[in-house]
């Protein structure tokens, strides 16, 4: 059995690390109670795109509503902030952002979210978590100090609402998650709502996945990756929705395409292995557009559940239906 244990605390939050064994399964990451009610939990798809400008569509980014109130962000690609204003969210609901990493296609509108913010009534402190620093690639600090350091940053002009020792309407809050071998870190976010993560292969880019419980509903989210360490299934396991990124064609030529995302196939088989109850499929690009029918027969080979293929503002319920 793994114990958890507390790693670090800062800013009400918990932050604990399972401290397993290499053979972690994924009986290893507990699930939340078995009784998602269809309707507490949805989510909304910002952007169902990749970094491309000829697509159609946002890049990627997510938002999680709760009880009617959009509460959690999941990436916000380019597009996402004109999407995040079409979708109705209220900014002062807001409690934190997930950031899978730091590619342009997942981080670009951020730094419209933080001037957008300061026109808003918004008086908190906004959660802000991501990846640390791993080879070439800056971690979360590094990411919000070239961004809004007071005196070197890109928007320098914003940097009240990164330095604590200033005043200003809101504060950015930085949690950083080191990178750990195939263990999952845990956040808790509020008495109702635990924040799970585990690194995931990107390349060599430092990548997270996300896990998100709340109200007994289990939603994971597969950011960018190829699964080669196979460790998304054990943060995904017994989810009630797992939205996948379908960047990659069943047999991709694209060498380097094949090292970062996944085949169809793979993610059927990540699905099967966690008894994912619903997949989305979402980052869809154009060399995966138009490849629906396909796509769905490899994910279908080891998957019975529903799979569905996401687009821009599209809202996803998690849990069963009330029969």
């Amino acid at each position: 059995m793994c114990a958890i244990a507390t790693f670090k605390k800062l800013f009400g939050l918990s932050l604990l690390l399972t401290s397993c064994s290499s053979a972690l399964s994924a009986q290893a990451t507990p699930v939340a109670p078995a009784s998602c009610e269809r309707g507490k939990v949805q989510v909304q798809v910002l952007g169902s795109g990749g970094p491309e400008l000829n697509d159609k569509r946002a890049s990627t980014s997510y938002l999680i509503w709760i009880d009617h109130h959009a509460r959690i962000l999941v990436d916000f690609g380019s597009g996402a902030a004109l999407n995040y204003e079409k979708s109705g969210a209220i900014p002062e609901d807001l409690q934190a952002v997930l950031l899978s990493h730091f590619h342009v296609d997942h981080t670009a509108d951020f730094p419209a979210l933080v001037k957008g913010l300061g026109f808003t009534k918004f008086d908190d402190e906004i959660q802000v978590f991501g990846p640390a620093r791993s080879g070439v690639f800056p971690g979360l600090n590094e990411f919000l100090g070239a961004l809004f350091n007071g005196k070197t940053g890109a928007y320098a002009y914003l940097g009240q609402y990164l330095d604590p020792d200033q005043g200003s309407q809101f504060k950015i809050t930085a949690n950083e998650v080191p990178a750990t071998n195939k263990q999952v870190v845990m956040f808790t976010l509020n008495d109702e709502t635990t924040l799970k993560t585990i690194s995931v292969p990107h390349g060599q880019v430092p990548s997270l996945a996300w896990r998100v419980e709340t109200h007994g509903c289990v939603i994971t989210f597969s950011g960018d990756t190829s699964n080669a360490d196979k460790t998304l299934e054990i943060l995904a396991d017994g989810s009630d929705l797992l939205i996948a990124h379908n960047a990659a064609q069943e047999n991709e030529p694209d060498r380097v395409a094949r090292l970062l995302h996944m085949m169809p196939s793979e993610i059927g088989r990540i699905a099967s292995t966690a008894k994912v109850k619903k997949l989305v499929l979402s980052h869809r690009m154009l060399r995966t557009l138009g490849k629906e029918k396909q796509t769905s027969a490899a994910i279908k080979q080891s998957f019975n559940g529903s799979v569905q293929f996401a687009d821009d503002l599209q809202i996803f319920p998690v849990g069963a239906k009330i029969k």
